[in-house]
């Protein structure tokens, strides 16, 4: 391990991919330890609908930043950053390896190369998006978007109102493009301490995972997930909210039978199966260097030279 003791590893991917387990070997092999890059994992109420990992599939591995906010909380990637940082110099302080994991690439945009200080544009530029989403709907908002910034609305994976608002505010608000201001960034961490790598399987295997672990995820608590998160009767604009699968398996827990659920649990595989698609995109053109692997064994074997023992 000489000249690696301060090396971190990202393991990157969309949902379904493989990342947890791959994580838990690399951490076992050159004695690592993983911080969650998934936004959505690190909310307390979504453990099964996030396939946040349990206990078992930990391994003994310690896992940081899973869980841990609210989902009354607006969690965003600034916040995220800064607890991640802390934590992996902590984990370097012990001569471990962080490794980050997840399928949030702008989790992983601001590790490498760094989040930008953007001025706020203001009140009356925010209201003035949110009427143009209120009165003219979410594809106005996108066009309005893609005219003022079309390099930072071509990023946005899907419908995202607040993402596409932000964009058109601070271009009005600060005469500025937003993807102007995220050029005048600094990475966390520091070029030639990282490693990194993308899972990146066969499509069509992909899909049959993602509708697998939708049915067992139904079946084991995903339904009772979904009620008790309804139950909290929280803002629907809050992340929480939105999480993919969670507008379906809120509707599809309230269903009496089991053949009323299925059109809603049918709708949310679908769902993921797009997101999963938009996350392949992304990896492919935000991270065009970063090596791409089917499966997390031919990730392993590509670092093999980092591991104490064979991976």
């Amino acid at each position: 391990m000489s000249g690696t003791d301060k090396i971190s590893f990202c393991i990157a991917g969309p949902t379904a991919s493989g990342k947890s387990a791959a994580a838990v070997r690399l951490a076992k092999a050159v004695g690592g330890e993983i911080i969650n890059a998934d936004s959505m994992q690190v909310y307390t109420d979504l453990h099964i609908i996030s396939a946040r990992p349990d206990t078992a599939e930990m391994d003994g591995v310690p896992h940081h930043l899973f869980g841990h906010i609210d989902g009354s909380v607006r969690h965003n990637v600034g916040a995220w950053l800064e607890e991640a940082v802390e934590i992996a110099e902590d984990i370097r302080s012990r001569g471990r390896h962080p490794i980050f994991t997840g399928g949030t690439g702008l989790y992983f945009k601001a590790l490498t190369v760094g989040l930008a200080q953007i001025p706020e544009p203001g009140k009356a530029v925010r209201d003035e998006a949110e009427q143009i989403l209120a009165d003219r709907g979410i594809d106005e908002l996108r066009r309005r978007a893609e005219y003022l910034d079309p390099l930072a609305t071509a990023r946005v994976l899907g419908d995202d109102p607040q993402r596409l608002g932000r964009i058109v505010s601070v271009a009005m608000g600060t005469g500025n493009p937003l993807s102007a201001w995220q050029t005048q960034t600094y990475p966390a961490l520091a070029a030639h301490t990282w490693r990194a790598g993308v899972l990146m399987p066969e499509r069509q295997m992909l899909y049959g995972r993602i509708n697998q672990r939708f049915d067992e995820m139904a079946q084991s608590g995903g339904l009772e997930e979904a009620r008790a998160l309804s139950a909290r009767d929280l803002d629907s604009g809050l992340p929480v909210m939105k999480a993919i699968g969670v507008p379906e398996l809120i509707t599809a827990s309230a269903a009496k039978t089991d053949q009323d659920k299925t059109p809603a649990i049918d709708l949310a595989k679908q769902q993921t199966r797009r997101f999963a698609k938009r996350q392949m995109t992304w990896f492919r053109n935000q991270t065009p260097d970063w090596p791409k692997f089917e499966t997390g064994g031919d990730l392993l074997r590509h670092w093999s030279n980092f591991a104490q023992d064979s991976i």
